[in-house]
């Protein structure tokens, strides 16, 4: 199976990649790229993370949903992206240097928002069958190659790739600057959130921060819920579960516009418009 016959329109990323209720997992995608260190660092001191974040995230999801949904022109998205990380480097503050171009730290950034995705569809959705898993991960992979960047050390199938995700969580990641002004940010969300009437978010953001923490805990490897200090009970469980089935059931009867993402519609649009 070559590269062409695993993105575009029948795709699996492109049945789940755009769908909203991958937000709900936002924060702990963040989290988990933030706990790398060179990731963490590149964060510290080249961007304004922590000033901006939603007009952070409003700027990079997009383009990020772009290595999917601008197919047949992705790898030219794919390659913006890549441009922009090329100055990313510097020295940490326990005196490791890092480059965002380096490979296991590129494709960890990579890897979080992949396995966000499927967690929040597993959990949203539906389990997927190990089959379907296989797939999503050759799809990944095939996205991952338009970016240019070297592919070494990259697991070669899903089971390679759980045990990969397996050892970074136990053994690689850490509470680096920034993860820990993340989980300090929940608590006191920023003021504003772009298009949100400033009065609706000043009302919501403080359960709504709690709310994404919650879920985002109630993801996480046991080792890294254990690591950051966060306790998970049988009744957590059951109340994630419960939670699962009421944004299902709430996703369905929303309006098409809700469900899924702009870059993704756009997409949907423009294969309609050919067929």
């Amino acid at each position: 199976m070559t590269d062409t016959d695993l993105v575009g329109p029948r795709s699996l990323h492109w049945r789940y990649g755009g769908d909203n209720r991958v937000l709900l997992l936002l924060v702990r995608a963040g989290l988990l790229q933030l706990m790398h260190p060179g990731l963490g660092a590149g964060v510290r001191e080249h961007s304004d993370f922590f000033g901006e974040p939603w007009e952070r995230i409003v700027r990079s999801v997009p383009e990020i949903q772009g290595v999917t949904f601008d197919w047949p022109e992705a790898e030219a998205t794919a390659k913006r992206i890549t441009g922009y990380h090329h100055t990313v480097k510097g020295t940490d503050e326990q005196g490791r240097r890092y480059h965002a171009l380096d490979p296991g730290t590129y494709f960890w950034a990579h890897a979080t928002i992949f396995e966000t995705m499927v967690r929040a569809m597993e959990l949203f959705e539906r389990p997927f069958t190990e089959a379907e898993k296989e797939r999503l991960y050759q799809e990944t992979l095939a996205g991952y190659r338009l970016y240019g960047v070297s592919m070494r050390d990259v697991p070669r199938d899903w089971p390679a790739f759980e045990a990969y995700l397996d050892h970074m969580c136990r053994e690689e990641l850490e509470i680096t600057p920034v993860a820990e002004g993340l989980m300090g940010f929940v608590d006191h969300p920023p003021e504003t959130m772009p298009g949100v009437p400033a009065p609706l978010y000043r009302l919501g953001r403080k359960p709504m921060g709690r709310l994404l923490w919650w879920v985002s805990v109630g993801t996480l490897h046991p080792a890294l819920r254990e690591r950051i200090g966060q306790t998970w009970t049988a009744r957590d469980e059951r109340r994630l579960r419960l939670f699962a089935k009421v944004v299902k059931a709430v996703w369905t009867v929303l309006p098409h516009r809700l469900r899924y993402s702009p870059r993704s519609r756009a997409a949907m649009r423009r294969v309609a418009a050919a067929a």
